[in-house]
């Protein structure tokens, strides 16, 4: 499937960084500049951390569910509770604009107008677009979230599958079961919201569908706080 050459997801552009960073230093390319390599750098430090920082405070934020969820429904055992660690961040680095994308799409396209770039330079810099194979087992989709009238709303890229099966975790202590289909790129959720002012956490997971059968990884875990209207 022939596709623009900059990775969709954040976390395959941010491997095109580091990538990129690593390599371009051993090329001569006279119509890069040094100061925007720098600057593709800084973004790919920057993003590197944004990616770990989230995936930290996800991961935390699972563990948290999890204990308030003992508090609520579990026992008293005779000792206090303790709840889990704050997640551990790395030091942020230097702060960058937005716009990584257009930057990366810049030099990648002085790289190309460089006297010496060869098609072997760019495959290299992954700076060109590639015909990668349909494979079903290699999907894992990324899902974005956001309310639409109190219901948590999600997008997602359908691609060649047939869709994705949704699992949920309502919060009532069963953890992720099967709970519907979404065969659009886009789904909302119409369960019926908690009482009025009264704010709950749902957690999603999506994994595709192709010739109905669940197929590849399962995204990341997505949370979403609704609140009765």
């Amino acid at each position: 499937m022939q596709h623009g050459f900059i990775d969709p997801s954040i976390d395959g552009f941010n491997h095109q960084q580091i990538n990129f960073c690593s390599k371009i230093g051993g090329y001569v390319l006279d119509k890069v500049d040094v100061a925007d390599i720098a600057a593709i750098k800084a973004d790919a430090a920057f993003l590197t951390w944004v990616i770990n920082t989230r995936k930290g405070y996800i991961t935390n934020g699972e563990s948290w569910t999890t204990f308030g969820d003992s508090l609520f429904r579990g026992a008293d055992e005779g000792s206090n509770a303790v709840p889990p660690a704050l997640p551990s961040v790395a030091t942020m680095p230097t702060l960058v604009h937005p716009g990584m994308r257009k930057r990366f799409s810049e030099i990648a396209a002085n790289c190309k107008s460089s006297s010496g770039y060869t098609e072997t330079i760019g495959t290299d810099l992954e700076i060109v677009a590639t015909d990668t194979p349909f494979v079903p087992g290699d999907g894992k989709p990324v899902v974005k979230e956001s309310l639409h009238v109190g219901h948590p709303f999600f997008k997602y890229t359908k691609g060649e599958y047939e869709g994705v099966q949704i699992y949920k975790d309502s919060g009532d202590g069963l953890g992720f079961v099967k709970f519907d289909k979404a065969i659009n790129p886009t789904y909302t959720d119409n369960s019926a919201l908690p009482a009025a002012g009264v704010a709950v956490v749902w957690q999603y997971k999506f994994v595709y569908l192709y010739k109905d059968a669940e197929v590849g990884t399962a995204s990341t875990v997505i949370e979403v706080v609704v609140t009765g209207l």
